[in-house]
């Protein structure tokens, strides 16, 4: 194999050194109804900012940073011993996992936005780049790794689950929202891509058996992995082919007022996908559901050619792909982004406290990621405005959310994260995400409610000296 998989993974996660990177999956729970934050409305195109015009700060609008892990902790896999030193616990490892895990990282940068309202309208344009990479992995895969195959003697393990996918993106969007009446709003914001990088299991059959005498493994595979990244043959980036790789993506939402305090809302991102044309491989079984049999490496062969890590781990890569039979074409093929589902409602318990709920499930690779969110968001008049939230993420029920707007002037500064505590706990955390980010915004649009003198109708004197007439005649 000429590119291997951790060259193209190594890639996804560091997709910010390839130019300016955003996942543009932005933080759609806690900062669902932090309306004075222009990049709420990403969450639902129907959505209208509280401003006239708002322009990003180039660079730094929007930077958001993910990770989640729904199998283990970090306390779950590091033990310290009594010299202090930290060592890995494969054991607690494998307790603290379910049958199916995920892990996943996500990075991201607004590069430009731009927005305006124009009359009973609002246009946007944002410019992003995106990755987003997930492993989902089995149980018995990582039991396999660790133990070996001795667990498994005389028994057949399936390993077809365990999938690595991952894709990295440009964005250029256009987004319309318009009021229909006082009670609709819809929205639309349709996308262009150009891919950047990729990864996709797009079949991984792989079921072992291990003999009892000989401890060799016996496996049935069906494998096709496609991959795609911006490097030539000489391993440095190359720009004209990370714009080579076209797709198209939309955005639709809506809003409506059920009454003047509850309001529901829904949206779906992301709708969409890249064809991979330029610098595409693809690895598939020659021999589809054949058998064949490993009976493992020879390490000294290994280490006595003193070769370095990376020609030593190509070496392996090789010498699974002859035992595999697989192939490598060169064909284009099709990658769906991350789709996004959000359901909302909110109530509102005066003009500037509001209590909302959104479930938001994710479908990437054909793994859904659901979430439950409470959120309560209070503006303390144009200048501040916070949000606390308490969300059901991977698993794990206990994320205390916060967020904060804070307008100085036409700037404005704003961080929103679902899982404060992580940042203070960080060993004990499975979800952490952090998103910051500086607006110029002009044109506040908030109304305040306030006391309204009651209608006097003016009467003309005319009319009054006719009505006193009567009583002042002699």
């Amino acid at each position: 194999m000429k590119n291997s998989y951790l060259k193209i993974i190594a890639v996804l996660i560091v997709a910010l050194g390839l130019g300016s990177t955003n996942l543009k999956a932005q933080n759609e729970r806690s900062l669902f109804y932090m309306r004075q934050i222009p990049q709420a409305s990403y969450a639902n195109p129907a959505f209208m900012p509280e401003f006239k015009f708002y322009l990003g700060i180039p660079g730094a609008s929007s930077i958001y940073a993910a990770y989640n892990n729904n199998g283990f902790k970090y306390n779950d896999i590091i033990t310290r011993r009594a010299d202090d030193s930290l060592v890995l616990d494969q054991h607690k490892l494998l307790n603290s996992l379910g049958t199916n895990n995920d892990l996943g990282i996500r990075i991201n940068e607004e590069i430009f936005a731009l927005g305006f309202k124009a009359g009973k309208s609002y246009i946007s344009l944002s410019l992003n780049t995106k990755a987003n990479f997930n492993f989902h992995y089995t149980k018995d895969f990582m039991s396999l790794l660790i133990n070996g195959n001795a667990q498994f003697l005389g028994k057949s393990v399936d390993l077809s689950e365990t999938t690595a996918n991952g894709i990295a993106y440009g964005e250029v969007a256009l987004g319309f929202a318009h009021q229909i009446d006082s009670k609709l709003s819809i929205g639309a914001r349709l996308k262009y891509l150009y891919g950047i990088a990729a990864l996709e299991t797009q079949n991984s059959k792989l079921k072992f058996t291990s003999d009892q005498k000989t401890f060799a493994l016996t496996a049935v595979s069906d494998i096709q992995v496609n991959m795609a990244q911006p490097t030539n043959d000489k391993n440095k980036v190359d720009m004209n082919t990370m714009f080579s790789n076209p797709g198209m993506a939309f955005d639709l939402g809506f809003s409506y007022a059920l009454t003047d305090q509850f309001s529901i809302n829904a949206s779906i991102l992301d709708i969409g996908s890249i064809t991979w044309e330029k610098e595409a491989t693809n690895y598939i079984s020659k021999k589809p559901n054949s058998s064949f049999t490993f009976n493992g490496l020879v390490l000294n062969d290994l280490i006595n050619k003193k070769q370095t890590s990376d020609s030593t781990f190509n070496h392996l890569l090789d010498t699974i792909n002859n035992m595999l039979s697989i192939k490598e074409n060169h064909q284009s093929f099709k990658t769906r982004l991350a789709q996004k589902f959000i359901v909302g409602a909110s109530y509102k318990i005066d003009t500037n406290t509001l209590v909302g709920l959104v479930f938001r499930n994710e479908y990437f690779a054909g793994n859904y990621n659901p979430s439950l969110t409470v959120s309560l968001n209070h503006e303390f008049g144009r200048i501040f405005s916070a949000m606390i939230s308490y969300s059901y993420i991977d698993r794990n029920a206990f994320n205390i959310g916060t967020g904060f707007a804070l307008n100085l002037g036409p700037l404005q500064l704003y961080g929103v994260v679902d899982n404060a505590i992580a940042a203070m706990q960080i060993t004990k955390s499975q979800t952490v995400n952090a998103q910051v980010g500086l607006n110029f915004v002009l044109g506040y649009t908030r109304k305040k409610k306030g006391f309204k003198e009651p209608y006097i109708p003016r009467i003309p004197p005319s009319a009054l000296e006719d009505d006193l007439k009567p009583a002042l005649t002699p």
